[in-house]
Protein backbone atom coordinates (compact mmCIF):
# COMPACT_ATOMS: atom_id res chain seq x y z
CA UNK A 1 0.00 0.00 0.00
CA UNK A 2 2.74 2.46 0.99
CA UNK A 3 4.83 1.55 -2.05
CA UNK A 4 1.90 2.25 -4.37
CA UNK A 5 1.18 5.64 -2.82
CA UNK A 6 4.84 6.63 -2.95
CA UNK A 7 4.93 5.83 -6.64
CA UNK A 8 1.61 7.63 -7.23
CA UNK A 9 2.73 10.85 -5.51
CA UNK A 10 6.47 10.94 -6.25
CA UNK A 11 7.09 8.53 -9.14
CA UNK A 12 9.57 6.65 -6.95
CA UNK A 13 9.87 2.86 -6.75
CA UNK A 14 10.40 1.79 -3.14
CA UNK A 15 13.33 -0.62 -3.05
CA UNK A 16 13.38 -1.03 0.72
CA UNK A 17 11.33 0.25 3.64
CA UNK A 18 13.28 1.37 6.72
CA UNK A 19 12.68 3.14 10.03
CA UNK A 20 14.61 6.37 10.50
CA UNK A 21 14.28 7.42 14.10
CA UNK A 22 10.55 7.25 14.73
CA UNK A 23 9.62 7.91 11.10
CA UNK A 24 8.76 5.77 8.09
CA UNK A 25 11.52 5.82 5.53
CA UNK A 26 12.48 4.09 2.32
CA UNK A 27 15.21 3.72 -0.24
CA UNK A 28 14.59 4.51 -3.90
CA UNK A 29 16.91 5.06 -6.86
CA UNK A 30 19.96 4.85 -4.61
CA UNK A 31 18.73 7.55 -2.23
CA UNK A 32 17.18 7.48 1.24
CA UNK A 33 13.94 9.29 2.09
CA UNK A 34 11.89 9.93 5.21
CA UNK A 35 8.14 10.64 5.50
CA UNK A 36 7.24 13.16 8.20
CA UNK A 37 3.58 13.50 9.27
CA UNK A 38 2.37 17.04 9.82
CA UNK A 39 -0.67 18.46 11.56
CA UNK A 40 -0.51 21.95 10.13
CA UNK A 41 0.17 22.13 6.39
CA UNK A 42 0.17 25.95 6.44
CA UNK A 43 1.99 27.07 3.31
CA UNK A 44 3.53 30.12 4.99
CA UNK A 45 4.92 27.92 7.73
CA UNK A 46 6.39 25.53 5.16
CA UNK A 47 7.89 28.47 3.24
CA UNK A 48 9.48 29.76 6.47
CA UNK A 49 10.98 26.35 7.24
CA UNK A 50 12.44 26.18 3.72
CA UNK A 51 13.94 29.65 4.18
CA UNK A 52 15.52 28.56 7.45
CA UNK A 53 17.01 25.41 5.91
CA UNK A 54 18.50 27.39 3.01
CA UNK A 55 20.02 29.86 5.45
CA UNK A 56 21.56 27.09 7.58
CA UNK A 57 22.95 25.35 4.48
CA UNK A 58 24.58 28.61 3.40
CA UNK A 59 26.17 28.82 6.85
CA UNK A 60 27.64 25.34 6.45
CA UNK A 61 25.43 23.37 8.83
CA UNK A 62 25.70 19.64 8.12
CA UNK A 63 23.14 16.84 8.13
CA UNK A 64 20.20 18.86 6.79
CA UNK A 65 17.63 17.15 4.51
CA UNK A 66 16.43 18.21 1.07
CA UNK A 67 12.75 18.95 0.45
CA UNK A 68 11.06 16.68 -2.09
CA UNK A 69 7.97 17.91 -3.94
CA UNK A 70 5.35 15.54 -5.29
CA UNK A 71 4.48 15.19 -8.96
CA UNK A 72 2.06 18.11 -8.71
CA UNK A 73 4.82 20.35 -7.38
CA UNK A 74 3.29 20.41 -3.90
CA UNK A 75 5.14 19.86 -0.64
CA UNK A 76 2.28 18.25 1.26
CA UNK A 77 0.97 14.83 0.15
CA UNK A 78 -1.82 12.66 1.53
CA UNK A 79 -0.44 9.18 2.21
CA UNK A 80 -2.32 6.45 4.08
CA UNK A 81 -4.84 9.00 5.31
CA UNK A 82 -2.28 11.43 6.69
CA UNK A 83 -0.69 14.66 5.45
CA UNK A 84 3.07 14.18 5.13
CA UNK A 85 6.22 15.91 3.94
CA UNK A 86 8.91 13.96 2.09
CA UNK A 87 12.58 14.67 2.72
CA UNK A 88 15.61 13.27 0.96
CA UNK A 89 18.41 12.43 3.36
CA UNK A 90 21.77 14.07 2.68
CA UNK A 91 24.94 12.18 1.89
CA UNK A 92 26.27 12.12 5.43
CA UNK A 93 29.93 13.06 5.49
CA UNK A 94 32.34 11.06 7.58
CA UNK A 95 33.91 12.77 10.55
CA UNK A 96 33.39 13.48 14.23
CA UNK A 97 30.31 15.56 14.95
CA UNK A 98 30.86 16.08 18.65
CA UNK A 99 28.29 15.82 21.42
CA UNK A 100 24.75 17.13 21.15
CA UNK A 101 25.79 20.11 23.29
CA UNK A 102 28.59 20.96 20.90
CA UNK A 103 26.37 20.54 17.84
CA UNK A 104 23.64 22.70 19.38
CA UNK A 105 26.17 25.47 20.03
CA UNK A 106 27.30 25.28 16.39
CA UNK A 107 23.67 25.27 15.22
CA UNK A 108 22.94 28.43 17.22
CA UNK A 109 26.03 30.23 15.93
CA UNK A 110 25.03 29.42 12.36
CA UNK A 111 21.47 30.61 12.92
CA UNK A 112 22.39 34.06 14.24
CA UNK A 113 21.42 37.13 12.26
CA UNK A 114 18.87 35.28 10.15
CA UNK A 115 16.78 37.88 8.32
CA UNK A 116 13.53 38.72 10.08
CA UNK A 117 10.95 35.99 9.70
CA UNK A 118 7.15 36.14 9.99
CA UNK A 119 5.78 37.19 13.38
CA UNK A 120 4.33 33.70 13.86
CA UNK A 121 7.87 32.35 14.31
CA UNK A 122 9.27 35.17 16.41
CA UNK A 123 9.52 34.51 20.17
CA UNK A 124 12.42 36.79 21.06
CA UNK A 125 11.69 39.01 24.09
CA UNK A 126 8.14 37.59 24.28
CA UNK A 127 8.44 35.17 27.19
CA UNK A 128 6.82 37.39 29.82
CA UNK A 129 3.65 38.30 27.87
CA UNK A 130 3.27 34.70 26.66
CA UNK A 131 3.74 33.16 30.11
CA UNK A 132 1.43 35.74 31.68
CA UNK A 133 -1.28 35.02 29.11
CA UNK A 134 -0.97 31.26 29.60
CA UNK A 135 -1.12 31.66 33.37
CA UNK A 136 -4.22 33.88 33.16
CA UNK A 137 -5.97 31.31 30.97
CA UNK A 138 -5.28 28.47 33.40
CA UNK A 139 -6.41 30.67 36.28
CA UNK A 140 -9.78 30.99 34.54
CA UNK A 141 -9.96 27.22 34.16
CA UNK A 142 -9.01 26.75 37.82
CA UNK A 143 -11.67 29.22 38.97
CA UNK A 144 -14.31 27.53 36.82
CA UNK A 145 -13.50 24.13 38.33
CA UNK A 146 -13.51 25.71 41.79
CA UNK A 147 -17.07 26.95 41.22
CA UNK A 148 -18.45 23.88 39.44
CA UNK A 149 -16.35 21.17 41.08
CA UNK A 150 -13.95 18.72 39.39
CA UNK A 151 -15.61 16.34 36.93
CA UNK A 152 -12.89 13.75 36.50
CA UNK A 153 -9.46 12.59 37.58
CA UNK A 154 -7.65 15.11 35.39
CA UNK A 155 -9.68 17.95 36.94
CA UNK A 156 -8.82 16.74 40.43
CA UNK A 157 -5.10 16.52 39.68
CA UNK A 158 -5.08 19.92 38.00
CA UNK A 159 -7.10 21.55 40.79
CA UNK A 160 -4.77 20.20 43.47
CA UNK A 161 -1.54 21.06 41.66
CA UNK A 162 -2.28 24.41 40.03
CA UNK A 163 -1.58 26.69 43.04
CA UNK A 164 1.95 25.28 43.29
CA UNK A 165 2.64 25.76 39.57
CA UNK A 166 1.04 29.19 39.66
CA UNK A 167 3.60 30.24 42.26
CA UNK A 168 6.43 28.69 40.26
CA UNK A 169 5.33 30.56 37.14
CA UNK A 170 5.09 33.87 38.98
CA UNK A 171 8.65 33.35 40.25
CA UNK A 172 9.86 32.60 36.71
CA UNK A 173 8.13 35.68 35.28
CA UNK A 174 9.67 37.87 37.98
CA UNK A 175 13.18 36.61 37.14
CA UNK A 176 12.74 37.52 33.48
CA UNK A 177 11.20 40.91 34.36
CA UNK A 178 14.14 41.68 36.67
CA UNK A 179 16.60 40.67 33.95
CA UNK A 180 14.91 42.95 31.41
CA UNK A 181 14.85 45.82 33.90
CA UNK A 182 18.53 45.43 34.75
CA UNK A 183 19.69 45.35 31.14
CA UNK A 184 17.82 48.63 30.57
CA UNK A 185 17.17 48.07 26.89
CA UNK A 186 20.69 46.83 26.11
CA UNK A 187 20.80 43.60 24.14
CA UNK A 188 22.85 40.69 25.52
CA UNK A 189 23.43 38.27 22.70
CA UNK A 190 21.12 37.92 19.74
CA UNK A 191 18.24 35.85 18.49
CA UNK A 192 18.89 32.73 16.48
CA UNK A 193 17.14 29.66 15.07
CA UNK A 194 15.78 27.53 17.90
CA UNK A 195 13.17 24.82 18.51
CA UNK A 196 9.78 24.99 20.21
CA UNK A 197 10.86 22.31 22.70
CA UNK A 198 14.35 20.94 22.11
CA UNK A 199 14.77 17.37 23.36
CA UNK A 200 16.44 14.11 22.37
CA UNK A 201 13.88 13.47 19.61
CA UNK A 202 14.13 16.90 17.97
CA UNK A 203 17.02 15.68 15.81
CA UNK A 204 16.53 12.26 14.28
CA UNK A 205 19.28 9.80 15.27
CA UNK A 206 20.85 8.16 12.22
CA UNK A 207 23.90 6.73 14.00
CA UNK A 208 23.42 7.65 17.63
CA UNK A 209 26.68 6.08 18.73
CA UNK A 210 28.50 8.55 16.44
CA UNK A 211 26.25 11.52 17.37
CA UNK A 212 24.99 11.60 13.79
CA UNK A 213 21.58 13.29 13.65
CA UNK A 214 19.28 14.32 10.82
CA UNK A 215 18.26 17.91 11.57
CA UNK A 216 14.69 18.08 10.28
CA UNK A 217 13.24 21.59 9.81
CA UNK A 218 10.32 21.01 12.17
CA UNK A 219 8.93 23.11 15.02
CA UNK A 220 11.52 25.84 14.60
CA UNK A 221 11.14 29.35 16.02
CA UNK A 222 13.32 32.45 16.25
CA UNK A 223 14.34 33.12 19.84
CA UNK A 224 17.19 33.52 22.29
CA UNK A 225 19.50 30.46 22.15
CA UNK A 226 18.92 29.90 25.86
CA UNK A 227 15.47 28.60 24.92
CA UNK A 228 16.98 25.37 23.53
CA UNK A 229 19.55 25.05 26.31
CA UNK A 230 16.83 25.29 28.97
CA UNK A 231 14.42 22.94 27.21
CA UNK A 232 17.07 20.27 26.71
CA UNK A 233 18.05 20.48 30.39
CA UNK A 234 14.35 20.29 31.28
CA UNK A 235 14.14 17.12 29.18
CA UNK A 236 17.16 15.63 30.96
CA UNK A 237 15.71 16.48 34.39
CA UNK A 238 12.35 14.97 33.41
CA UNK A 239 14.12 11.83 32.23
CA UNK A 240 15.94 11.67 35.59
CA UNK A 241 19.35 12.09 34.01
CA UNK A 242 22.41 12.21 36.22
CA UNK A 243 23.75 15.58 37.34
CA UNK A 244 27.00 14.93 35.49
CA UNK A 245 25.09 14.44 32.22
CA UNK A 246 23.58 17.91 32.62
CA UNK A 247 26.97 19.37 33.55
CA UNK A 248 28.57 17.76 30.50
CA UNK A 249 25.88 19.11 28.18
CA UNK A 250 26.32 22.64 29.55
CA UNK A 251 30.09 22.45 29.39
CA UNK A 252 30.06 21.16 25.79
CA UNK A 253 27.59 23.84 24.73
CA UNK A 254 29.45 26.75 26.34
CA UNK A 255 32.73 25.66 24.75
CA UNK A 256 31.09 26.30 21.38
CA UNK A 257 28.89 29.22 22.37
CA UNK A 258 29.65 30.92 25.70
CA UNK A 259 26.63 32.01 27.74
CA UNK A 260 26.58 35.65 28.76
CA UNK A 261 25.85 36.88 32.27
CA UNK A 262 22.34 37.76 31.18
CA UNK A 263 22.00 34.42 29.43
CA UNK A 264 22.60 32.57 32.69
CA UNK A 265 19.82 34.60 34.32
CA UNK A 266 17.47 33.78 31.45
CA UNK A 267 18.39 30.11 31.80
CA UNK A 268 17.56 30.09 35.51
CA UNK A 269 14.23 31.84 34.90
CA UNK A 270 13.21 29.57 32.04
CA UNK A 271 14.09 26.45 34.03
CA UNK A 272 11.83 27.67 36.83
CA UNK A 273 8.94 28.02 34.37
CA UNK A 274 6.89 24.75 34.29
CA UNK A 275 6.55 24.57 30.51
CA UNK A 276 5.72 20.85 30.37
CA UNK A 277 2.91 21.25 32.91
CA UNK A 278 1.35 24.02 30.84
CA UNK A 279 1.72 22.04 27.60
CA UNK A 280 -0.10 19.02 29.03
CA UNK A 281 -2.89 20.90 30.82
CA UNK A 282 -3.58 23.27 27.92
CA UNK A 283 -3.71 20.41 25.43
CA UNK A 284 -6.18 18.54 27.65
CA UNK A 285 -8.60 21.44 28.00
CA UNK A 286 -8.31 22.40 24.33
CA UNK A 287 -9.01 18.97 22.85
CA UNK A 288 -12.25 17.05 22.68
CA UNK A 289 -10.71 13.82 21.39
CA UNK A 290 -11.41 11.08 23.90
CA UNK A 291 -8.57 9.04 22.41
CA UNK A 292 -6.08 11.65 23.67
CA UNK A 293 -7.55 12.08 27.14
CA UNK A 294 -6.06 8.90 28.59
CA UNK A 295 -2.59 9.76 27.28
CA UNK A 296 -2.80 13.30 28.63
CA UNK A 297 -3.88 12.02 32.03
CA UNK A 298 -0.85 9.72 32.10
CA UNK A 299 1.35 12.60 31.00
CA UNK A 300 0.07 14.83 33.79
CA UNK A 301 0.64 12.10 36.38
CA UNK A 302 4.20 11.73 35.12
CA UNK A 303 4.87 15.48 35.20
CA UNK A 304 3.65 15.62 38.80
CA UNK A 305 5.70 12.56 39.75
CA UNK A 306 9.00 14.09 38.56
CA UNK A 307 8.48 17.52 40.10
CA UNK A 308 10.65 16.45 43.01
CA UNK A 309 13.49 15.95 40.51
CA UNK A 310 12.90 19.47 39.20
CA UNK A 311 13.03 20.97 42.68
CA UNK A 312 16.19 19.05 43.51
CA UNK A 313 17.83 20.25 40.30
CA UNK A 314 16.92 23.90 40.93
CA UNK A 315 18.32 23.66 44.47
CA UNK A 316 21.60 22.37 43.03
CA UNK A 317 21.62 24.52 39.88
CA UNK A 318 24.79 26.44 40.76
CA UNK A 319 26.74 23.30 41.65
CA UNK A 320 25.60 21.41 38.55
CA UNK A 321 26.32 24.35 36.22
CA UNK A 322 29.62 25.20 38.00
CA UNK A 323 28.38 28.76 38.03
CA UNK A 324 29.45 31.19 40.78
CA UNK A 325 26.20 32.83 41.87
CA UNK A 326 27.83 36.19 42.61
CA UNK A 327 29.24 36.42 39.08
CA UNK A 328 25.82 36.51 37.40
CA UNK A 329 23.93 38.12 40.28
CA UNK A 330 21.24 35.43 40.49
CA UNK A 331 19.38 35.23 43.76
CA UNK A 332 17.81 31.76 44.05
CA UNK A 333 14.13 31.37 44.87
CA UNK A 334 13.84 31.50 48.65
CA UNK A 335 11.65 28.44 49.18
CA UNK A 336 13.94 26.35 46.98
CA UNK A 337 16.88 26.92 49.29
CA UNK A 338 15.02 25.54 52.30
CA UNK A 339 15.58 21.92 53.18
Amino acid sequence: MLEREIYHHFNLYVEQQVRIGGYEGFRAQGRNYVLVPIIDGNQQRIHDMQTIIRYLMEKGVKDLPLWAANQRGKWVSRIEGQDVLLFELPQFERGERGSIGKQLGQFHKAGEQIPYMTEDLFRYNEWVPLWTSRLDTLKETYNRISEQGPSGEFDYLFYDSFPYYEGLTENAIQYIVDYEFDRNGKEEGSYTITHERFHAGSWVPVKKEHNLFLKLPLNLVIDHPIRDVAEYIRYLVTEKAKAEDISTFLNDYTQEKPITRGGWRLLYGRLLYPATYFDVVETHYNTSRSSEQSTLLSNLKYVLSVEENHESFMKNFFNISSLPRNVVNIEPVGWLTKS
